[in-house]
């Protein structure tokens, strides 16, 4: 599986699985099944009620087009970088820096899309395969690609910890956090650790403290917090 590297605020360098290209091809498909499936729901909703012959042919024609104009940039904003398809084939849209993606950015990808899918069919595969982040040209202009979430066994395995048998958690506040968030909280640790970066520890553990609303102990330094805060999430997420 191919992968590219995302460069944090930190300067730490971060794999991400692409997705492959048949995969968001099958998530397309999947995207236009359940779209007809709606518009066919739509249209024998409309018969039933006599709705259709109310509406002039502009009026019907726009109503059938609007979910397909909010489709693909609202539902991927609301959820995560996946529309259905996406989340069926387990990829989703993110940004090349890492940061999060804006509703501009899927705007700008959707409106692209009609001129690299709808209007050139096979555009944007042809610019896909000759780009190093499968990106198509709605991905360049947004400055997003598409990942594989396949891996999640592969990163559950990252970021367990043995834990004593007696082990009490301190943190319980950690729930709010996913795998994927201390995955990327133990690789930053383990990177600073290793290039005794003392600063970068104080850094991730004061945006914890910020996320989860606590405090780091007095008297417990940021790489024991941060260690405290990995063990923590491994307890409650393994009951």
């Amino acid at each position: 599986m191919e992968n590219f590297s995302i460069q944090t605020a930190q300067n730490i360098t971060i794999q991400q699985n692409l997705a492959g290209i048949t995969k968001r091809m099958l998530a397309v498909f999947l995207d236009m099944i359940f779209l007809s499936l709606f518009y066919y729901f739509l249209i024998y909703l409309f018969e039933k009620t006599g709705l259709l012959d109310k509406f002039s042919s502009w009026a019907f024609f726009s109503v059938l087009m609007l979910p397909y104009f909010l489709y693909y940039p609202l539902l991927q904003y609301w959820n995560n970088g996946q529309t259905l398809g996406k989340q069926l084939m387990k990829i989703r849209v993110v940004k090349i820096d890492n940061s999060h993606p804006e509703i501009g950015d899927f705007l700008i990808r959707w409106v692209l899309r009609l001129f690299e899918v709808n209007i050139i069919p096979g555009l944007a595969i042809i610019v896909m395969l000759f780009n190093d982040k499968r990106q198509r040209l709605g991905d360049i202009a947004a400055k997003t690609t598409v990942i594989s979430e396949d891996q999640k066994q592969k990163i559950s395995y990252s970021i367990f910890e043995e834990l004593e048998e007696d082990y009490h958690p301190v943190f319980s506040q950690v729930i709010r956090f996913e795998d994927r968030d201390i995955e990327l909280i133990k690789t930053l640790m383990l990177e600073a650790q290793k290039n005794h970066n003392e600063e970068t520890l104080k850094k991730i553990s004061k945006k914890i403290q910020s996320i989860l609303e606590i405090e780091q102990p007095e008297g417990m330094s940021s790489t024991q917090f941060i260690k405290t805060i990995i063990k923590d999430y491994n307890y409650y997420s393994g009951k």
